[in-house]
Order: structure tokens, then sequence, then C-alpha cells
């Protein structure tokens, strides 16, 4: 059915015929296309006086403008020919823009690739023969009024051939020839219909990532060759750089039957290992102990580890950086036999291990190796598909429930003595900071008269709890052994971590003066997102700012102040600057940043100053950042350094400072790694070395029989709370915030006695007609398929259907739920029972003249409740995701804090959509009182930070967490399901341990599927 045909049954038989209404004229320029109206009709509708079909084009252009897509203009809207060849077809046409290109290309080749005469020419393919075409933007023409709406993929294979038909003859070497080539094949494997049968010989290769592999020289150094993921050996390789044009952004390789095609990113990356080439024999440990120090890992994928050979051995094996013991593992012993693939059984011991394994056997594959290093133990991976097996194998064995210990003793027993054991047995040095940390205490009262506003009694205990951790630290040499160095604020959201780490830094500075000692630089480290929110938190937190000055390192901001203009990047310039022998002077390297006296006033490492920097920043600029003799670090959100083999967290932890402080509301938020890692971060060696941590508090959970895990996961908790003390802060609202109104959380499914939710019947409703066929429908083709062949694999597959189908049976079908007015929304959002729940609860909100946040994590419905509700309640709702931007653009697009702010200033009842991962940091919302969770997210820890922007300090009103459910008439539908099992993974509010994600097999188990 055809967009007119679907707003005609839509709309009515007596409403005006839309073919004959006029909409948003489109025009194609060389840039993209321009969809615009008179500038009085334009005005008029933006008042809400447009006729029905500029009302939908201008919701829908309103949501491509949140998703920074679409660019407002006077009186309409600039799409680039990118966004306008990637709109999905129900956007396209309800813009009335051309159908899709429906034919396909020829191409005539005239003269060799390595000639400057080689030539190609394009024709479209039709009825009538080859025809010539012309392209404006993202649409092709056959004649002046005969258009079509190139795919992506034809768009880009055109542009390619555009952009060679501009080069002059001696710009039209092999490399551009080739480059054409790859590109025009590359775009034929994402769906352009072209004939290339002349090239077909030729296998095109676009590498995902540039890796590292080396060679082992007979005098211990190495040399490094990057790895392109297809196969080529560092010796075919190394006869073909001199192909490349380095001045060039991008290149191509020709390698045998293989054309490499190299975007300017990987030529950049590709220059980045050459031009580190060499590593001495005696940098080789610090090579391998950090390789982000001489290679940027924002350009080379370090997180793949490198493949190594010893010059004269042919095979390659596959390392992990960072993660071999100096003394005891001899690096590259390469002719030492490899342990046949059985070990793999013993080297995966938990799931966690399986991914590290897959992850790194991938790795090694894509670089050609045939062996690898795993836990220390050499593994040969010759054999793909006994390897496959061996993986297969392990991955069934962690499906099967554990119900007892290798020992047959009761689990929690067992826990109980191995954490006795480690408590007992701690390094001396750690208890001495145990005890340290208890006592210490700040040297004196804050002087509340220099801050603006008055802390809360829990924002008091916290600040003296932090003075007192830094006071201890400052009084400590440098190299002591018991020093202090840092802490975790691990406080709930929304208990002003900022403010108090403000406080914090505000009377450091003033104890430094007092005392006579340098007042040291303050580095904080933030999500782009947040920067904004820390510059204005200062102005709110202190009567005179104490900072000489606040300095924003970011592209865009302060950055270019500092960067050393003509300074190579320091990674950069270590080969270059080594001498034969691999020797440097140590005042040789010249740092990116501008740091140290000789710098003058330019200075960035001034006194008093203030810096605030992203993560990304830092994992770019940490040669310099690590130079600087900072006072306190401050790291925001810092579950963002939960990953110990990321670039970024090795910058953190090589830092220097007088004290660290991790501030995150989440400390452990997809496993209790992230926990060790942040621990590991602000005090290392706390909680020993990872493969100690994860052998007595992970491995345990694991091996825990299913009816016990939850015991064993609290009991591990609580034990894991005590083993750090002091150095974590922990506290939670509720207990807290004594003035914070109630929060109620509103389920539709029956609770057990003593549960925190509340039982409302009226949020649940049985789905019927369309929405329970086509249930059933799925649940009886895969069961009537299992009796007879393997479904494993298609089992997530049908949880998804299932998933969908419980929101809206038609969500796939989205012309299908257009809405012309109220009623006809009403009439769609019947058809789901869930929505059915949405509509009532939205309906009692509104009489309340309160406001609402919807979270849903697909953007298809995200879509279509929005058209409905604007309709059935005359708002014009905005929506946040991931495409939503976080800092302000160029093009004016209205930033995530922006759309909140015109939410929360629309006086009475308003609606806002959400995406549950968009809102999990900085974002605080206490405008509205309501959260519905229409599209429940697989992680509680998500969910509840999503719930959570609308119960923080300034809520005023009492607030509802609403969890609606779809029921099933005859037995557990996926809602009921989903629920249950997210209520089994809520713990104990104060422990370490917080909520686990659902896992997908969990879902399929716990569905019988």
């Amino acid at each position: 059915m055809g967009l007119v045909e679907i707003f005609k049954s839509l709309l009515g038989e007596g409403s005006a015929k839309l073919s004959t209404q006029q909409g948003f004229i489109y025009h194609a320029d060389s840039e993209g296309l321009n969809l615009y109206l008179d500038r009085k009709v334009y005005a008029d509708l933006v008042e809400g006086l447009g006729n029905a079909l500029q009302k939908i084009q201008l919701v829908v252009l309103h949501m491509l403008e949140e998703q920074g897509i679409a660019l407002p203009l006077a009186n309409g809207f600039h799409l680039s020919a990118e966004d306008a060849a990637g709109l999905d077809d129900e956007q396209a046409e309800i813009l009335r823009l051309p159908r899709r290109f429906n034919m396909g290309f020829v191409s005539q080749l005239s003269g060799r690739t390595g000639n400057s005469s080689f030539k190609t020419q394009l024709l479209v393919s039709s009825d009538s023969g080859e025809v010539p075409f012309t392209r404006k933007g993202p649409l092709l023409y056959l004649t002046l009024s005969e258009a079509y709406r190139l795919t992506p993929a034809e768009l880009m294979g055109l542009m390619a051939w555009e952009h060679h038909q501009k080069l002059q003859p001696e710009q039209r070497g092999e490399s551009a020839n080739l480059r054409l080539m790859a590109e025009l094949q590359t775009a034929a494997r994402s769906g352009m219909r072209i004939d290339l049968s002349h090239f077909e010989r030729l296998e095109v290769v676009v590498p995902e990532n540039i890796g590292v592999v080396a060679t082992r020289l007979p005098d211990g150094s190495l040399i490094l060759c990057p790895s392109l993921g297809d196969g080529s050996t560092p010796d075919q390789l190394e006869k073909r750089w001199s192909q490349l044009d380095m001045g060039a952004d991008g290149g191509v390789l020709r390698i045998d039957n293989r054309v490499v095609l190299l975007d300017p990113q990987k030529m950049q990356a590709i220059k980045e290992v050459l031009g580190n080439k060499r590593i001495p024999a005696d940098r080789v440990a610090e090579f391998i102990a950090t390789p982000s120090a001489f290679l940027d890992a924002a350009l080379v994928n370090l997180d793949l580890g490198f493949s190594i050979r010893v010059a004269g051995i042919g095979k390659l094996q596959h390392m992990e950086f960072g993660e071999l013991d100096t003394k005891k593992q001899d690096w590259f012993s390469l002719d030492t036999r490899a342990a046949p693939v059985e070990i793999i059984s013993k080297l995966v011991q938990s799931e966690e291990d399986l991914v590290r394994f897959s992850d790194a056997y991938a790795a090694a594959k894509q670089q050609g190796a045939e062996s690898l290093i795993f836990d220390g133990e050499s593994v040969d991976i010759s054999n793909s598909e006994r390897v496959e097996e061996q993986l297969a194998k392990a991955k069934t064995a962690f499906s099967i429930s554990k119900t007892e210990t290798p020992d047959g003793s009761d689990a929690a027993d067992d826990i109980k003595e191995r954490v006795s054991v480690l408590l007992h047995d701690a390094n001396k040095i750690n208890n001495e900071l145990l005890r340290m940390a208890s006592q210490a205490k700040a040297v004196r009262e804050p002087n509340w008269e220099a801050y603006a506003r008055q802390p809360f009694p829990h924002q008091r205990e916290g600040i003296d709890w932090m003075l007192g951790l830094l006071a201890s630290a400052l009084q400590a040499d440098h190299d002591d052994l018991y020093r202090l160095q840092g802490s975790l604020l691990a406080d709930d959201m929304g208990l002003g971590k900022t403010y108090m780490s403000l406080v914090t830094v505000g009377e450091y500075l003033s104890e430094q003066k007092a005392a006579g000692r340098p007042q040291k630089p303050v580095l904080v480290v933030a999500p782009l997102s947040l920067l904004e929110n820390w510059e204005d938190e200062v102005s709110h937190t202190f009567n005179g700012i104490p900072f000489r000055d606040i300095v924003v390192l970011q592209s865009g901001r302060d950055l270019s102040r500092f960067r050393i203009k003509g300074a190579e990047r320091e990674s950069s310039q270590l080969a270059s600057l080594m001498d034969d022998e691999g020797q440097m002077a140590d005042d040789a390297l010249r740092y990116a940043l501008a740091i140290g006296p000789e710098c003058g006033a330019h200075r960035l490492d001034m006194d008093r100053r203030l810096v605030l920097t992203t993560y990304q920043s830092l994992r770019d600029y940490q040669f310099s950042l690590c130079r600087i003799d900072w006072g306190l670090v401050i790291f925001d959100e810092a579950q963002n350094i939960k990953n110990p083999n990321a670039a970024q967290t090795r910058a953190a932890k090589g830092l220097k400072a007088d004290f660290k402080l991790l501030a995150t509301g989440t400390p452990v938020e997809n496993s209790l790694g992230d926990f060790w890692c942040l621990m590991d971060t602000a005090q290392p060696g706390l909680l020993g070395g990872w493969r100690e941590f994860r052998d007595t508090w992970i491995k345990p959970i694991l091996n825990a029989a299913d009816d016990d895990r939850d015991e064993v996961r609290r009991d591990l908790g609580g034990k894991l709370r005590d083993a750090v003390g002091a150095f974590m802060l922990r506290r939670v609202k509720e207990d807290q915030l004594r003035g914070l109104p109630s929060k109620t959380i509103h389920s539709g499914v029956p609770q057990l006695e003593g549960s925190q939710l509340s039982h409302d019947t009226q949020l649940a409703q049985c789905m019927s007609g369309a929405q329970l066929r086509a249930y059933d429908a799925v649940l009886d083709n895969y069961r009537s398929q299992r009796a007879t062949e393997d479904m494993r694999g298609r089992a997530l597959g049908v949880l998804q259907n299932l998933r969908e189908i419980s929101l809206h049976p038609w969500l796939r079908q989205e012309s299908h739920l257009l809405a012309g007015n109220a009623k006809e929304a009403r009439t769609r959002m019947s058809e789901s029972g869930k929505l059915v729940v949405l509509l009532n609860v939205l309906d009692r909100i509104s009489k309340r003249e309160e406001k609402v946040i919807l979270f849903m994590v697909t953007k298809r419905l995200q879509r279509v409740v929005k058209l409905w509700l604007d309709q059935i309640f005359d708002l014009n709702i905005s929506i946040i995701n991931g495409d939503t931007a976080a800092v302000p653009k160029k093009s004016d697009v209205l930033t995530r804090k922006q759309l909140i702010a015109k939410f929360e200033a629309q006086a009475g009842f308003n609606v806002l959509i959400m995406s549950p991962v968009a809102a999990g940091v900085g974002l605080t919302v206490v405008g509205a009182n309501h959260v519905v969770h229409v599209e429940r997210h697989w992680n509680p820890a998500k969910e509840a930070q999503a719930s959570d922007r609308v119960y923080r300090i300034g809520q005023k009103k009492e607030v509802h967490i609403h969890l609606p459910i779809a029921l099933h008439p005859r037995h557990d539908s996926f809602d009921v399901h989903l629920d249950r099992l997210l209520r089994g993974k809520l713990m104990l509010k104060d422990a370490v341990v917080t909520p686990e994600i659902v896992g997908e097999v969990e879902m399929i188990q716990s569905m019988g599927l």
C-alpha cells in the first residue's frame, strides 16, 4: 500500500485527499536535499495550522533534527546527501521523496590500471539500453523529471567514480586507479548493482582496524609492522609499503590478487606504526607493559594484542599487551611446542575466561598467528575447526547449572572459608593502609562561608571522609609504602558527588596555602557531556572561585592554547629520536602540550588551575598529562576506566597526583571486574592482582549452584565491602535524603512478600486479537520446528520477535502504525495490551497536571509513540536517544540538556521519550515525577540509572515508577519472565555487588525455548 492510500484510510472517507495536499518541497543540489515551504505556510505550520500531510512530515523532520540529521533552515530543513540516502523507506515516503533507484550500472573501462590513460565510464542499464545519467546530491536523474533516490552504497560508488573523473591525467597513477576499483567493489558488496566483470579476479579488503605484528631480531629488539587483518605477512607487506603515498589521506595496496583499501584513519594508523618501527631491546618490556606510550591507541587497536615471530622463523604467535610476567616467562620462545587445543578446557574456567579467549583467538586469526599465549600458556590454534569445537564445549558447559562445588561442599561455606583465609593472610601493607584509612581525619572544619550553598548532612559527612583521607595522603612521602593514594566515592546517583568533590578541592587549596605548600593544579576527567556541568557547578559552589582559571582541555575550547606548534605527538617522536644504539637523551622528547617553567605563562601546569578534560583527551595526551604533578585528580563517572586493558585506563593509572578520587554511582556496572579495576586505580594493590581477585571473588559466584548463587553473591558482596574498608564510601538516597519525597515502584506483576515493588493490577493487560495471534504464531512455529530441527541458533531471533510483539504486533510495519488524528492514534495504541496500559497511565498523569518520562529502547517505537501522543495530547514530544547531541553543535541542534530544559519549562502535563542508555549519566529531570519503562532494559543497573533521573536533589513531588506488563491468557508472557529475572538480579542496596545483566541464554531457558 502506497503512502497516499495509507493516509486516505487513516483520515477517513470525508477528509481531503492527501494526493491533493501540498507537502514540503524538495530540491536537490550538490550538497544534499533542501525540504522547504513558503515562509508564511511554514510559520503557520509551526503554530499548528498546516494540513495533515505537512504536520506528519514536520514530526519526521523534527525527529531527524533531534538526531543531528536534519539541519533547520528559515523555512524548512537541509539533509546532507549521505543522510538523505540513509533514510529508511517509511521516512522517505512520508517526505514524498523519489523512490529508490531500481536499475543497475554497467562500467566501460579503457586503459590499464597502471597507466594514467586509465578511464572508466558508468552508465545506467535500463530496459531501453545503456543510458547516461546525472547526480544531484542523493538523487539520480535520467531525465529532468525522472528521478530516483540512491542507496548509501550507490551514493558511495558514484561519488568515488566522480572524484576519479575529476583527476588530472598525472594524478591517475596505479594507486588512484586501483582505489577507484576497490571502492566500486566495496560499493557492490554493500548492495550497489554494478557490472565489474573485468575486475572479478581481484579481492577487495577493507580493514576494520590496524593492529601490530612484531619480529624479534637477534639483538632482542623488535621491528613493528602494521597488521591489516587480511592474512598478509610482514615480509609481503614490507615490499609494498612503497605503493603508498604517505602524504595522501587514503591509499591502496595491491598484494597478489588482493586490493587493500585504506581510509584516512587507517592510513594514519599505518604511518603511526611505521613511524615507531623499531623498539630497542632495553625498551621491549616497557613496550609490552605500556604500548600506548609508543603507539597512539586512538589509531592502532592495541586491545587486539600483537602477534610476534623470531627473525628466520615464519610462525606467528599471538600475545596480549601487559599480561606476561617478565621474570618467569620467556616471551619469544617461539620454537617451544605449543600445547594442543585440549588445554583450552583447563585454561577457560569461567564465562569471562571464555570471552577473553574468544577475543584473543579472533585477533590471532586476523593476524595470521598459529599459536597464542593465554594466561601464560602457549596454545596451538592452527586447526580452526578443533579450536571452535573446544570453545563450543566450554560454552555449553557454562550454560549447565552447577549444583555443587568440586569437593561437594556447600558453596556458601566454601566462600566464607576462602574469604576468611584471604583476610587472615592479607598483606601487611594493606592491613596498615586499611587501619590508616579508618582512622583518617580532616585537619580542620571547612570554612563554609566560602561556599555559596551549605551541604546536606550526608554531604558534610562525605566531605569529612574525603578530607580525612586527603590529609593522610599529604602527610606521607610519595615513595612511602603506607601512603594513601586515593579513594572511591560510590554514592548513589543524585547525592551531589560533584559538589562534594569541589568542596574538597577548595579545602585542599586553602590548606596548602595556609601550610605554605604549593597549590598544585587540579585535573577533572569526565565524559564530554558533563564538562559543561562541571563549569556550571563551579560557579554555583563557591562565593569566590578559588582557581586561577578554568581550562577546558578539549578540541574547540582551550586545547589549541596549550598545543605546542610544530611538535608531533609524543609517541610518534620516539622512533625518530632513537640513535643506532637504541638510546635517546632524557630531554630529547618534545611534548605535545606546553608544560614546565620553560613555557612561562603559557604552560598548562599553573598552580591553582582547574583543568577539565575528557577520557579521550586523557588517552590522547597521556604522555604530557602524566608529566604534571597534580594536586588532585578526579575521575567523574569513573566506570569509564573499568576496563584494565583500555588505553584510557592505563593513562589514568599513570597520572601522578597527591590524591586520586574516583566518583561513580555504579561501581559495578557489569561484573565485579569493574570494581577491581576502579579500586586498583584508586589504591593500587589493595585487592591484590587481577588473577588473585578473580579466583577469590568472581569464580565462587560462577561456580555456585543456581539456588545458592544469590546468597553467595550477597555474602561475597558484604565481605568485599569490608575488604575495601574506608577506601570506599557508598550511600543510597533513601537512607540519606530524609527530605526527599517518597519513591514507589509499581509493577503489573504480583510481588513476593517483602518486595520493594508495589503490585498494581491496572498496569497489566492481556494480549488479545492480532497481538495474541502473532505472539502464539511465533511460539507455535518455533516449537513445531524444534521437534525435528536443531533450533539453538534460532532461539535468540524468536526471543526478539516475542519482545517486539509484546510492544506492538505491527512494530515492524511502521506505515501501518501512522495515524491522522487523536482517535486513530488511540485505535492504533489499543492494538497492544501494553500500550493500552501506557495510555491509561498517561490519562491519569495528565489529569494531575504532572510530567512523565517514557523509557524505551527501540527507535521505531520511540517514533510512533511520539506521533500518537502528540496527536492525543496535543504535544510536541522530544526524543532523547543515542543520536541526540550531548554538547552544542554548529548546526544549533538542541542538546540533551536543552531538550530537558524545554520539557520542564512547559507548564502542567508533558511527556519526554528517552532511551535508558542515553539517560545513563549526567542528566537530571526533576521537573518530572513519573517514569514509565515501556520497554525494559536487560541490565537492572541501567534501568535504575534511568529511573533516578527524576529522583534526585531538587525533586519536590512523590516519584512513581511504572512497569506496565503485557500478559498472556494461558501462560507466562515474555514480560512476566523478564520481570522475574530482573527482580532476581536485585541485590542488597548497600553492597558492592550491584544488579547483574539478564543474559539472553537465561531468558531463553526461563521461557523454555
